[in-house]
């Protein structure tokens, strides 16, 4: 542990020198396949292709995520390429390149080895990023090209529909008194939800004993399966399963209360817990040395995105995340501020373990 602590404190001093996760997503494509969406039209004006000067597109568009299809990143990739084809704000097709692997390592080895192509763009999420430090990753934020940051996320802590945890305080009561045998599941020591499980138990002053999946999609299968008592989600990826009555939500992170249909879940800091406060910012990154001029024009596609109605309506709203955009270079320093914040937590928990 004291190799671990030693190498990550490094890693937090050389943050520094660093320069830069539709409507409702069709069926996902299997793991490491691609899909694509059409997106077509001739203007360059008013919610219509976009061109920077200098630079058109010249081929089809590789949009990597590096996590499985129908995760949180998958379902702000497929929004994203969506809204291109049908506001046209592009004219060649947007295929989605799923490389999960490595808390997001495999991805982000794809994307850094199209240096300089302006024509492959990657999800960029807080955890994603924090991994490559915590994991010593050959790919870093330093290696690849900030473009835009478009909105910010939460999580939410779930049970099952019929647990007998009513509340959040219910859920502290039992792990207190029954030390390491309430569980949480999550996908890894690098991932946001094994931090919200740090971050309860030192607020909360609860015991909960976190269990490691190969997925987080693989921890919401033992959850709802009974395997495990607790878990923490992005609303994205869980708000089906609590509309269908199978889950629910005893908090958020969020910041402020979140929206219908969760305007009944508590934030922490409602519940006293000021200090359980977590959110993940969604973003995209290209590889390095992506020209000038074609990050220009990619700013302009994302911030189009971003001001339209279908984005604020079927993606904002409807998975209940904060609407924010930063340009490149706004999203280059936010990067490095919440890698900081991650990294502290991380420090936090490393004589710990």
């Amino acid at each position: 542990m004291r190799k671990f602590l030693t190498a990550l404190l490094a890693s937090i001093a050389a943050v520094s020198m660093l320069t830069g996760c539709a409507n409702t997503p069709a069926a996902a494509p299997p793991q490491g396949s691609s899909s694509s969406a059409s997106a077509g039209g001739s203007t360059t004006t008013g919610g219509n292709i976009s061109h920077s000067a200098g630079f058109t597109l010249t081929k089809d568009v590789e949009f990597v995520v590096p996590y499985s299809a129908g995760g949180g990143s998958d379902i702000n990739a497929r929004a994203m390429a969506q809204i291109m084809k049908t506001q046209k704000l592009v004219d060649k097709n947007i295929l989605i390149i799923n490389k999960p692997g490595g808390t997001g390592a495999v991805g982000n080895s794809y994307t850094f080895s199209k240096k300089g192509d302006a024509h492959t763009l990657m999800t960029w999420v807080s955890g994603q990023q924090a991994a490559t430090v915590v994991n010593k990753a050959d790919v870093m934020l330093k290696d690849l090209t900030p473009i835009a940051t478009l909105a910010v996320d939460s999580f939410l802590i779930l049970v099952k529909a019929d647990s007998e945890f009513k509340t959040f305080d219910d859920l502290v009561k039992a792990a207190k008194e029954n030390p390491d045998k309430v569980t949480i599941g999550g996908a890894g020591a690098t991932q946001e939800d094994y931090l919200i499980h740090h971050l309860i138990n030192k607020h909360a002053g609860a015991k909960l004993k976190y269990v490691t999946f190969n997925s987080g999609g693989e921890a919401l299968t033992g959850l709802i399966g009974g395997h495990i008592d607790v878990m923490s989600s992005n609303p994205n990826e869980v708000i089906a399963q609590i509309e269908a009555g199978q889950l629910r939500a005893l908090a958020a992170t969020s910041e402020e209360r979140l929206s219908s249909p969760l305007e009944q879940v508590p934030s922490f800091k409602d519940l006293g817990y000021p200090g359980i406060q977590l959110t993940q910012f969604r973003a995209v990154a290209g590889p390095p040395g992506m020209p000038p001029e074609a990050v220009k024009h990619w700013e302009g596609v994302f911030k189009q995105i971003h001001e339209s109605k279908e984005w604020q309506d079927n993606y904002i709203k409807k998975y209940n995340l904060k609407s924010e955009y930063k340009n490149a270079e706004e999203s280059k320093k936010y990067f490095e501020e919440a890698l900081n914040k991650y990294l502290d937590i991380h420090k936090e928990m490393a004589p710990r373990n």
